[in-house]
């Protein structure tokens, strides 16, 4: 059963990294050089690393899913928020504001609580 949930973490995961780099991928899109050039760009490294990941991501989702409740499987999904607060501060060096910070610790919060019985 751990391996179940460590499928689901890993999904997470995968799903919050490929946020990241598919922002950082964004960076990179050139808008002011016509039609061309606008659509070879988002075909830059980043965004097709980002789409690997985010395509990746739903079978082990889906391997998961076959062996543990939708309920307790999708509340795995809400840890992606945290994650990808603190990966943008660490990674894009974004800010975090006190809003973030409640917010998450919410998040965590109510993923504990949802999955007190579930376990």
């Amino acid at each position: 059963m751990i391996i179940v949930y460590l499928k689901l973490l890993l999904m997470v995961i995968l799903t919050s990294f490929s946020q990241i780099i598919i922002k950082i991928g964004s960076g990179k899109i050139i808008t002011k050089s016509g039609k061309a050039i606008l659509i070879k760009s988002f075909f830059n490294y980043y965004i097709i690393i980002g789409m690997v990941l985010v395509a990746a991501a739903p079978m082990l989702y889906f391997s998961a899913l076959s062996r543990v409740p939708l309920n307790a499987a999708f509340s795995v999904t809400g840890l992606g928020y945290i994650i990808v607060i603190i990966l943008g501060k660490l990674v894009l060096k974004e800010r975090i504001s006190i809003f973030h910070i409640a917010g998450g610790l919410f998040i965590l919060g109510g993923f504990m609580v949802w999955n007190m019985g579930a376990v």
